[in-house]
């Protein structure tokens, strides 16, 4: 704000400076557009009346013409020359009676234009009937002329007052002038000229018309503007300077140089008079600014004394006396008015930290440097207090050494660092124990809590480096991996409990840390599985004896309190250079050889091998195909019939699963069932294949083939399904045509709640149930009495050598007689010929199944070939 009167003195002169600039301006600029304004009237009246004086001249041809309305060529040459004669802006000049040109002048050049009819010519007529319609002079243009330049065209209509026709139209008489001529005359073409023109008003529209002369720049520039008139039409001239209005800049400089007079006697002293106040203020501020700051860092230094309880001395060391404020006489236990002195300040010192005290302070008297130290103090009720000083030596305005110091009372600060210190104490102990606990946890963490064995997930950082051990596979050609499962081991913990297993997988552990070499490894990974890591450098077959001798180590009978433990096991060997140098890859070689020992027979051991990946490779493969087929469905069913044993009629199918393999083609079960049972997916299939039969049925009852009953198989998983019959009740179709074939093995397991309930709920919704492949399992006679099915089917591997053997006969003979003593059907599978299909029908079959009567098929290839009046309706 101390600025303000600078700044409105300022902007008073600069805004006088800049309203008499702008009068200034205006004035000059009012005078020119008068200048200018007369200069273009005198422009305008000079166009105006050239103008004028040639449409006059037309006029007067015209009046002629009413007095000579037969006018001939010679008589209008003749006027027309002295027209052009006496006015050079004459560029031609033509009459047209009845509007049909007649004469023109010049004729040289325009011949063409003789005979022209105006009402033909559509640019023209609309101005030619104007004329004549109102008997008035019309002006068209500036237009372009053929011979060059522009031209504006003037008409005018001639009427005839006649005694016998009276008043009527004779036509029109035509004159181009040249527009340039009163350009030129006018002034308006001169290069050195110092106004710029523009003409607008075209056809003679005057101030609303289209612009013809100059350029359009001229109408943005506020130009003065000022009528031509020609009593028939109007043009608007439009005049500016030669680049446009502009004011010379020495109208300025007195009005400049005043307010600079102004600015220099006025606002400069004012400008200096308040930097000097300024300055003075500030040395003002400054001074008052230093004497509060010294205030308020005395009265914070009181308050930090106060607060900290600090007691201020000063020390002489040339008297030996001292100077000490209350507090100081508070922290030695003395009166506020006493006196102390030196000898009674000595005895207060504890005396173990006299001498140190003492010591201390003449070392920093003599070098007069900063003397700080802890003491002790013996207070007269037998406390002891501990005392900090801290003290620095200045020089007073007499040269002597005075020391100003500072004590305050630290006992509570000593007795907390006292128990910091027992806390501390107890906290490393405490974290000693923690760090003992950490490494008893992460040993459990890595160790098989039994045996005391690095577990599985010790291996696994183990052969990823994970835990610092040295890398077991510096050679790799000849490290190994040993992956041991014990074979009865669950059979023990099932017999004999637990605890006898525990016991046998301890033994194993010291079997295998007896086996172990120093540089050698072992781990438990699972329930009953362990592994090896072992090196063949020195002896190329150390792999395969450590399996030796394990497995004939195991094969020995084991004691448990008096009971007889019977292991053994089943070894699994992989090559870590054989695994790429990878630890899965190492684990899974190790496990697909030890499946393949398990498949062997168990109590062995089996190499991984290339041949062994491709086989597991491809039946991985082959799972993944089957999971994916399901899940698109590409299960169907194949037909093959069964025919009546006496008359040959076919009786029903059976639906066989097929595989629809997208890039294998068709896959028959062989390829796929056990495989389908180890993933549990039999079930699946056998639903799909199930709904394919049925649809089947239904397919070929709409086409006229009615067939008794539909044989699907089913599985021992689908069997065992609680959610079986609920599905087939959930399904459209009846029951009494459809036959569900079982294995033998599945039918007669009764030890299986589930199927058992299922088969009896199956019989009783109507659907027959057929003991599949019989003769092939371990049926007995007694199951058949307790599950009576409707029919047996007998495999093809006893019906066969029927042919060729009579002993084989005899025992087929024997299964159909059973069949019929039980009152079960009979179903002969594996009829490759009439002679097969004879002696079972003779034997009392019911029923007969096989390549002698058709092949398994698609249900359309089914239907044609067993459609009524078919050679292969009757077999």
């Amino acid at each position: 704000m101390a600025h303000l009167p600078v700044v409105v003195a300022t902007l008073v002169i600069v805004a006088v400076t800049l309203i008499a600039e702008d009068i200034s301006k205006n004035a000059y600029l009012e005078k020119s557009r008068a200048e200018l304004r007369n200069k273009a009237t005198q422009v305008a009246l000079t166009i105006q009346g050239a103008i004028i004086a040639n449409i006059e001249t037309g006029r007067g041809l015209a009046n002629v013409i009413r007095t000579e309305p037969d006018i001939d060529t010679e008589r209008f040459n003749q006027l027309a020359k002295q027209l052009f004669h006496n006015f050079s802006s004459m560029k031609l000049i033509a009459i047209a009676p009845n509007l049909v040109v007649s004469n023109i002048y010049p004729l040289e050049g325009n011949e063409s234009v003789i005979g022209l009819d105006y009402r033909d010519v559509e640019e023209q007529r609309d101005l030619v009937f104007e004329a004549r319609d109102k008997n008035e002079l019309t002006m068209a243009g500036p237009i372009d002329l053929v011979q060059g330049g522009t031209g504006l065209l003037v008409r005018y209509p001639v009427y005839i007052d006649s005694l016998d026709k009276g008043r009527y139209f004779w036509g029109i008489v035509s004159a181009v002038l040249d527009v340039d001529f009163f350009y030129q005359y006018a002034g308006l073409l001169d290069e050195d000229a110092e106004l710029d023109y523009a003409i607008v008003g075209k056809d003679g529209m005057g101030a609303s018309g289209e612009q013809f002369f100059g350029s359009e720049d001229i109408n943005e520039m506020d130009p003065i503007r000022v009528p031509v008139d020609f009593r028939i039409a109007q043009w608007e001239l439009r005049v500016v300077p030669h680049g446009g209005w502009s004011v010379p800049s020495s109208i300025f400089w007195l009005i400049r140089a005043i307010a600079f007079a102004a600015f220099l006697l006025v606002v400069v002293p004012m400008a200096i008079v308040f930097k000097l106040s300024r300055e003075r203020m500030a040395h003002l501020d400054a001074h008052i600014e230093s004497q509060r700051q010294l205030a308020s860092v005395s009265k914070r230094f009181e308050l930090a004394v106060d607060a900290l309880k600090l007691g201020v001395w000063e020390f002489d060391p040339a008297v030996r006396r001292f100077k000490w404020d209350q507090q100081t006489r508070e922290i030695y236990g003395l009166d506020p008015d006493s006196d102390i002195n030196f000898v009674d300040w000595k005895e207060r010192i504890f005396p173990e930290d006299r001498a140190r005290l003492f010591d201390d302070g003449r070392k920093a008297i003599a070098s007069e440097g900063k003397f700080c130290t802890d003491y002790r103090l013996q207070m007269p009720d037998g406390t002891i207090k501990t005392v900090r000083v801290s003290a620095l030596g200045w020089t007073d305005d007499d040269g002597k050494m005075i020391y100003v110091g500072v004590n305050w009372d630290i006992t509570k600060h000593v007795a907390r660092e006292e128990a910091l210190k027992e806390a501390r104490a107890e906290s490393e102990r405490r974290y000693q124990e923690l760090v003992k606990a950490k490494t008893r946890i992460e040993f459990n963490a890595l160790h098989d809590f039994l045996t005391k064995l690095p577990n599985r997930r010790y291996v696994d950082e183990f052969l990823n480096g994970e835990n610092g051990a040295p890398w077991p596979f510096e050679d790799a050609e000849n490290s190994w991996l040993l992956k041991v499962d014990l074979d009865g081991f669950k059979e023990i913990n099932d017999s004999f409990g637990h605890a006898a297993g525990d016991t046998m997988l301890l033994k194993v552990a010291d079997m295998l840390r007896s086996l172990k070499l120093h540089d050698e490894f072992i781990a438990r990974v699972g329930g009953d599985e362990f592994i090896m890591l072992c090196s063949s450098a020195q002896n190329r077959n150390r792999p395969q004896e450590l399996a030796e001798k394990l497995i004939a180590m195991l094969h020995n009978p084991q004691n448990y309190k008096g009971l007889t433990c019977r292991l053994g096991a089943s070894i699994g060997l992989s090559n870590w250079a054989d695994a790429k140098e990878s630890p899965d890859k190492l684990r899974s070689n190790a496990d697909l050889a030890l499946y393949q020992s398990k498949q062997n027979g168990k109590g062995c051991f089996t190499f991984f091998s290339q041949p062994l990946f491709q086989t597991a490779n491809e039946k991985r493969r082959l799972a993944d195909d089957l999971l994916r087929g399901i899940e698109n469905r590409e299960f169907i069913a194949y037909y093959q019939g069964q025919y009546n044993a006496e008359t040959h009629r076919l009786v029903g199918a059976e639906a066989l699963a097929r595989w629809a393999h997208t890039k294998r083609g068709l896959v028959y079960p062989d390829m796929f069932i056990d495989l389908a049972d180890s993933l549990g997916v039999t079930g699946e299939i056998d639903a799909m294949v199930m709904e394919h039969a049925l649809e089947t049925k239904q397919f070929w009852a709409d086409k006229g083939l009615n067939i008794d009953r539909v044989s699907v198989n089913v599985s021992a998983k689908r069997l065992s399904d609680r959610d079986l019959i609920p599905g087939l009740k959930e399904m459209d179709f009846d029951p009494s045509h459809l036959t569900f074939e079982l294995i033998e093995s599945t039918f007669l397991d009764r030890s299986a709640p589930q199927v058992a309930a299922n088969i009896r709920r199956l019989r009783e919704m109507g659907i027959e149930i057929e003991i599949d492949d019989f003769g092939t399992a371990y049926a007995s006679i007694v199951s058949l009495t307790h599950l009576l099915p409707n029919r047996l089917k007998i495999d093809r591997e006893l019906i066969l050598p029927v042919t060729s053997s009579e002993h084989q006969r005899e025992l087929v003979h024997s299964i159909i007689h059973i069949g019929r003593t039980l009152g079960i059907g009979v179903v002969a599978e594996g009829i490759e010929s009439l002679e097969h299909a004879e002696i079972l029908r003779v034997m009392g079959a019911d029923i007969l199944q096989g390549y002698a009567f058709s092949r398994p098929m698609t249900r359309e290839k089914f239907f044609t070939h067993h459609a009524k009046g078919s050679r292969f309706h009757v077999a």
